[in-house]
């Protein structure tokens, strides 16, 4: 399925929405983190083909860096501060799931490629915690999926912890200290059953 595109930005200032310059591509699907002081958008489709280009936004304008190297839509992003991981997802549909991992440097405008997650999955959610890149639940074609991986900057390699209590897809992913919360979501493949489900984790 292809979704509606568009490249409008909003940014909340002194308490009323405005509209900053918008992205050079419109798309859907993408994913975006704050990563130093620029915003990063990569990922996406439009028309029923994937938007390979990564949009970087210094505060003015925005700017073209190098695309993402496994061109995907429905794509999780996490950031550390310094770097934008991009991770799993789909080439526009759940029975062509990736697991790919790719880490972009807003510094020098390019990618590296880092290993392979351990489950393909799309509509995952992702954050950083502690020197770790905690990626969470997703979707297959025929099931949804509780599996929470951890990826080890340091070391480059992958583990799992346990699982989600509710699987599902499509949730919200932050971290509060060393404890992660995964909101919201939908508990069945495609578009239904969105579930008002909240989880923690303690990585403490």
């Amino acid at each position: 399925m292809s979704g509606s595109t568009a490249d409008t930005v909003y940014a909340l200032r002194d308490n009323a929405w405005v509209r900053p310059p918008p992205l050079r591509r419109p798309r859907a699907d993408a994913a975006a983190a704050v990563v130093g002081d620029r915003i990063v958008v990569v990922g996406g489709q439009a028309d029923g083909a994937l938007v390979t280009a990564t949009e970087v936004f210094d505060g003015a304008s925005w700017t073209d860096a190098a695309p993402i190297p496994t061109p995907r839509n429905v794509l999780a992003a996490a950031t550390d501060g310094a770097y934008l991981y991009a991770l799993g997802d789909r080439n526009l549909s759940a029975d062509k799931n990736t697991s790919a991992a790719e880490r972009f440097d807003p510094a020098t405008g390019r990618w590296v490629t880092l290993p392979d997650m351990p489950t393909p999955r799309g509509g995952l959610g992702a954050t950083y915690l502690d020197g770790r890149i905690v990626a969470v639940g997703g979707e297959e074609p025929t099931r949804v999926l509780g599996d929470v991986q951890v990826y080890d900057i340091d070391s480059g390699t992958w583990s799992t912890s346990p699982p989600l209590g509710v699987a599902r897809h499509g949730m919200t992913v932050v971290t509060v200290g060393a404890t992660m919360f995964a909101v919201n979501g939908a508990s069945r493949p495609t578009h239904t059953e969105s579930a008002a489900t909240g989880e923690a984790l303690d990585f403490s």
